[in-house]
């Protein structure tokens, strides 16, 4: 948010905002200093954009769609006056958010930027040669309104699971023999993955050594772990989501993949981490007996099971980005090129439905039809996970949102 002026504030409750819903709050007048900066007129815009770049050939392209663009006038010499005792006038306001509009959405890097804006800006005109106005701006955060996504959260726990899976074979060296390791992971067999909900993920990891005589097996050293070890601690394990942006500005596209958040292993507390282990004792499992000498394999086993609360932008599409995500899961092993990896697409949706409340007929309003009987407002949820620059009302990407009118 920018910084409020002497004579102007902005006071808005923090929350997510649901596309088809309200924006709502109060400007706040301070008339000893609307005086004194010579402010004749006091209006506030809503506004909504994408904004795309990509550069090409030492040159960069530009798209920009307007999603909403709205205005209200709130005040003028005379309209009205602070109560009693008072100096400040507290101006109500209300817009409605358009149906289907992309997410709040910020990417950027030298050669490529992708971001989806929303902004509330006040503004106090003052009339006369260099008399600038006075400007106040603050960044909103979006989501789709979501009502399927809303019945997951609320069945998350009915449903059963959806399992990813990877066998591979692998050996210590260039030369030997090849055992197995099985990685399987295991989420709610659901359509999508909705935000701000504890969502649990088990990871089963099963290894197999290559066939050994008995006489093998017993030699095995007690006090070394027996190829290939399961991971004992989950920090042994990365397990991640990935965002995959499509961005398109003019008649040029690229494409930017990315971590976003992190759930075990690198860049986490592993001590902040609530992580069920199952380590159980390794098997032995005869797989030729008779005549012979007995041969077998040693099978060992590991289980984590945890919860994870997604934040980040849900995925969308529109004609200049493209919002992907991806579930990656990384179990290493010892030897070159071993480690087992596991990419899983999942659909991320906001999971929130909060139809605007009543509307007051004292609130001044912009578009805002009848709501239906069924209409509630909805707790509000955490924040979405957006970066600093989002916020940064004074950032290039803000520049010009607010100039055109």
């Amino acid at each position: 948010m920018s910084p409020p002026t002497q004579s102007l504030n902005l006071s808005v409750p923090p929350r997510i905002h649901c596309a088809g819903g309200d924006v709502e709050g109060e400007v706040l007048l301070d008339f000893r200093q609307l005086q004194q900066e010579n402010i004749q007129q006091v209006h506030v815009k809503f506004r909504g954009s994408v904004h795309t770049m990509v550069r090409h050939s030492k040159s960069n392209y530009e798209d920009e769609t307007i999603l909403v663009r709205s205005s209200l006038d709130l005040w003028m010499p005379g309209a009205a006056y602070p109560p009693p005792g008072t100096d400040i006038l507290r101006l109500p306001f209300r817009f409605r958010i358009p149906e289907n509009v992309p997410p709040s959405f910020h990417y950027r890097s030298w050669d490529k930027s992708a971001c989806v804006l929303y902004e509330l800006v006040v503004v106090g005109v003052r009339p006369g040669t260099f008399q600038f106005n006075r400007r106040l701006r603050i960044p909103l955060a979006v989501v789709p309104k979501d009502a399927f996504g809303a019945r997951l959260r609320q069945n998350m726990g009915a449903v059963g699971w959806r399992k990813g899976e990877r066998k591979e074979r692998i050996r210590k060296g260039l030369w030997g023999e090849y055992s197995t390791a099985h990685v399987e992971l295991l989420f709610p067999d659901i359509p999508a993955l909705p935000l701000f909900t504890d969502t649990p993920f088990i990871i089963n990891v099963t290894t197999t050594t290559a066939p050994l005589t008995r006489a093998q097996a017993d030699a095995l050293p007690e006090n070394k772990p027996i190829f290939p070890p399961p991971p004992a601690i989950h920090s042994e394990i990365n397990f991640r989501l990935m965002r995959i942006t499509r961005i398109r500005a003019k008649r040029f596209g690229v494409e930017n993949a990315e971590d976003v958040a992190y759930f075990l292993g690198a860049n986490t507390i592993p001590s902040k981490l609530a992580v069920e282990t199952d380590l159980p004792p390794k098997e032995w499992v005869v797989v030729q007996s008779g005549g012979g000498e007995e041969k077998g394999v040693w099978v060992q086993r590991a289980r984590f099971q945890t919860s994870v609360t997604l934040s980040v932008p849900p995925t969308f599409l529109c004609p200049t980005i493209e919002c992907l995500y991806a579930l990656d899961l990384k179990v290493p092993f010892p030897g070159m090129g071993n480690d087992v990896r596991i990419d899983i697409p999942v659909t991320i949706v906001s999971g929130i439905d909060a139809p605007s409340s009543r509307i007051s007929p004292s609130m001044p309003q912009v578009d805002a039809p009848p709501e239906p009987e069924s209409a509630f407002v909805a707790a509000p949820p955490p924040m979405l996970d957006l970066p600093p620059a989002y916020w940064d009302a004074n950032s290039r990407d803000w520049g010009n949102l607010d100039e055109k009118d």
